[in-house]
């Protein structure tokens, strides 16, 4: 069975049930429920829910700027009931939304199955910053009105001796993101909770910069000057291509995704550089220097930089170190077996974490209590 059941959107779906949608949206669904059988079971059990749950008089309450006017809940088996009853509460948002202010109300018989953040706090989505060091420790702080480029000649420190390559940090906080371009072309997308090291220029044979945390890089291509992102395991050489690499220090792995290109990974307790193609994914094992090499879609894993995060089948614990990062909080679990639980969806990346903290607690079995921007996490 393909994919393509994950790339429809459920409004699209509940129009068709409804028997509201335009004669294009119906053409689009018919044309999807044609491509294979599991688009047609997947619509089945759209049908049976829906016509289950719904009743058309449930009221919503919620905030537009916010609203999950793209969440799409896959299809995952070993939790069939609880996501599909959140499809059915996502299919009412979307078709009645009330624009009034904060807050959720979901269909009356499931509502002493699900507990909610507290609705009087609020933690806004991160933001575009960051914090250029340079070499001789004067800082200066970049924002959408102060590009890199412009930060390196306005505050570069005067009387630098040119003869010597210096290196200067760009520190994204947690809560932030960074894009930025290198002296050579080549564009960065840095995460947030991560530092690159980067020279004012590039001179030699090579291009280099350090990387902790993670960054998605389309490298200039230059045969010359190959460009290579050292991390804490290992470094990843590239020609001109591509691909995303995660290297936080709080991980046991440094993981490269290529989606465009070739890249060679060398793992300091490797002898030798291992190759990939488009649409590989090598996972170096930090602990005892093993590698793994599949193919995966690179999609997932660049999601982030298009303001998305797209989850199959991930640990909750792994969800909530990206959430930690992003709104810059810290989570706390009451049950450590929660960790274990496993998600499957599409999150919007800028809503603000109440949304995404909701619909996480609709389609898994737990709940979370907020305190400050403090996340505590507890089995329903």
């Amino acid at each position: 069975m393909t994919d393509d059941k994950r790339h429809i959107n459920w409004d699209l779906i509940v129009r068709h049930l409804m028997d509201v949608a335009t004669d294009e949206e119906r053409e689009e669904v018919e044309r999807w429920l044609a491509e294979n059988e599991g688009n047609g079971e997947y619509y089945r059990k759209a049908k049976r829910y829906f016509e289950t749950y719904y009743t058309g008089k449930e009221t919503r309450v919620v905030d537009c700027k916010g609203a999950w006017n793209e969440f799409v809940v896959y299809a995952d088996k070993s939790r069939e009931t609880h996501i599909w009853r959140a499809i059915v509460k996502y299919a009412a948002i979307l078709l009645f939304p009330l624009c009034v202010g904060f807050g959720y109300w979901f269909l009356e018989n499931d509502e002493s199955q699900t507990t909610f953040v507290s609705e009087d706090i609020s933690i806004e989505p991160g933001t575009t910053k960051a914090v250029l060091v340079f070499n001789s420790g004067q800082q200066v702080k970049l924002t959408d009105s102060i590009a890199f480029g412009q930060a390196i000649e306005k505050f570069k420190p005067s009387g630098q001796v040119d003869e010597a390559v210096e290196y200067n940090k760009i520190i994204v906080p947690r809560g932030g993101e960074y894009n930025l371009v290198l002296a050579d072309g080549t564009s960065v997308m840095i995460n947030s909770d991560s530092k690159l090291n980067v020279p004012d220029r590039f001179e030699g044979k090579e291009r280099r910069v350090r990387l902790e945390g993670e960054a998605l890089f389309h490298v200039a291509r230059d045969v010359e000057h190959p460009f290579i992102v050292e991390t804490v395991g290992g470094d990843v050489t590239v020609l001109g291509t591509v691909f995303n690499v995660n290297a936080y220090s709080d991980e046991d792995y440094v993981q490269t995704t290529l989606v465009e290109g070739s890249v060679a990974f060398q793992g300091k307790g490797m002898a030798d550089a291992k190759t990939i193609s488009p649409g590989e994914q090598i996972t170096y094992d930090l602990q005892t220097n093993g590698i793994n090499v599949e193919r995966v879609n690179t999609d997932i894993f660049t999601a982030w930089t298009e303001g998305k995060w797209i989850i199959e089948g991930m640990r909750l614990d792994e969800i909530m170190k990206q959430l930690a990062r992003w709104y810059d909080i810290t989570v706390f679990y009451q049950n450590p077996e929660a960790k274990e639980l496993v998600f499957t969806g599409d999150l919007e990346k800028y809503n603000k974490c109440n949304v995404i903290l909701d619909i996480i607690s609709l389609t898994t079995n737990v709940e979370f209590e907020l305190k400050e921007r403090v996340i505590i996490v507890k089995m329903k």
